[in-house]
């Protein structure tokens, strides 16, 4: 099909670079294998070949995709959606420089093998993802690419469309499985804004490898401004490995000493932990065979509602605000925090309150901190500790 042939058509190309890490950069979506569900064809009352038909259906459509920032992303909470349904994309990792295929297929049975319809993308099936979605028309139609923080907040941030004014012809081309180079015989649709201003143009279509390849930028760049606006929705989910494996090769001896001299209780004492380890008291001990039992301190819904009763502001604290961040806590929480300690990525401590009865309040300043993450601990006078971040840009 030739773009030059219909009368009237439009092509946009929107939000590439909108904050996006990943962004679309080819659109294959004519493609001259069977577009037709079922040929109706009956023989003695009772079709034939409808099954086989919808197998080849839409065969060889594909959007592809390219990361573009310097960290390797993972595609968990990424969908690709048109103008009827969406596909979520697997857990899968798109690594920095790399482009990936999101491919038409029938699933779970009789998937393409893409790489027979496209030769140039022989050995590389780790960047393919078949999903069977995505239906691609042809007269009009758009593809958006985008994620999610909290599954519910979709973020589009790369779009194709396209709209003609009738319907373009068939590029069907029978028994092509037995010659598949007439693949790139039928053009796609390509970014290019470098020699293209509109960033759309036409060309053979080449899955898995581009004419323009979008120049990297940061990360953190690109997905400040998100970050920002969705705060509350992370999980730190990309630094709990590492923080997990990092240890500290550093031991230190047990000693134990046994004070000479008369001591009460015979220098006895007993102390009292929670289920989860927290010291709660430590006192002498009446019997050294009976010790006093420990309280097993709140559960974990006391602990939630606790959490949740404890407002930061604002944040992330930024220099418009002075970098100022007020601390504020009520309900549950209330004459339950016995201790608050502010801690830098580094771990250093960087700020300290201990509240008194009826107090439920404290401002403190960061301007002098180097912008990053920041963890709050609230010690409760049951010895338990309840941790909520703060953030600096």
């Amino acid at each position: 099909m030739s773009m030059k042939s219909i009368a009237c058509f439009f092509l946009c190309m929107s939000g590439q670079f909108f904050y996006s890490q990943v962004l679309i950069t080819e659109v294959y979506y004519n493609t001259p294998f069977n577009e037709k569900l079922y040929f109706n064809k009956k023989v003695n009352g009772v079709s034939t070949g409808e099954l086989l038909d919808a197998k080849k259906h839409h065969r060889g459509e594909f959007i592809e995709i390219y990361n573009y920032s310097d960290k390797d992303v993972n595609l968990k909470n990424w969908y690709v959606k048109d103008l009827l349904r969406t596909f979520w994309l697997p857990e899968k990792i798109i690594k920095k420089g790399e482009f990936m295929v999101i491919a038409y297929s029938v699933l779970p049975y009789d998937t393409t093998n893409f790489t027979e319809h496209f030769s140039t993308t022989a050995g590389k099936e780790s960047q393919i993802i078949y999903q069977d979605q995505i239906i691609l028309r042809n007269k009009r139609e758009e593809v958006i690419l985008g994620y999610t923080f909290n599954g519910s907040n979709l973020l589009n941030k790369s779009k194709y469309s396209w709209e003609f004014q009738a319907e373009p012809s068939s590029n069907f081309v029978k028994n092509i499985h037995q010659t598949p180079a007439q693949f790139y015989d039928y053009n796609s649709l390509q970014y290019n804004p470098t020699t293209y201003p509109d960033g759309k143009y036409e060309a053979k279509p080449n899955p898995l490898a581009a004419n323009y390849i979008p120049p990297t930028q940061s990360y953190n760049d690109i997905v400040k401004e998100d970050f920002q606006q969705n705060y509350s929705y992370l999980d730190w989910t990309d630094d709990v490995s590492f923080l997990v494996d990092k240890i500290c090769p550093v031991t230190i001896e047990k000693l134990s000493q046994s004070p000479s001299g008369s001591y009460i209780n015979n220098g006895a004492a007993c102390f009292s932990y929670d289920t989860a380890g927290n010291l709660i008291s430590g006192v002498g001990c009446s019997s050294q065979n009976t010790p006093p039992s420990g309280s097993s301190g709140l559960s974990i819904d006391e602990l939630e509602l606790i959490k949740n009763s404890i407002i930061i502001s604002p944040n992330p604290t930024k220099s418009s605000d002075s970098y100022n961040v007020t601390i504020t806590w009520s309900g549950p929480a209330l004459n339950k925090i016995n201790n608050i300690q502010i801690f830098s990525s580094s771990g250093i401590t960087v700020y300290g309150f201990a509240p008194g009865t009826g107090v439920n309040t404290t401002t403190f300043n960061l301007q002098n901190q180097l912008p990053g993450a920041f963890v709050a601990n609230f010690i409760l006078n049951t010895g338990q500790v309840v941790s909520k971040n703060i953030l600096k840009w």
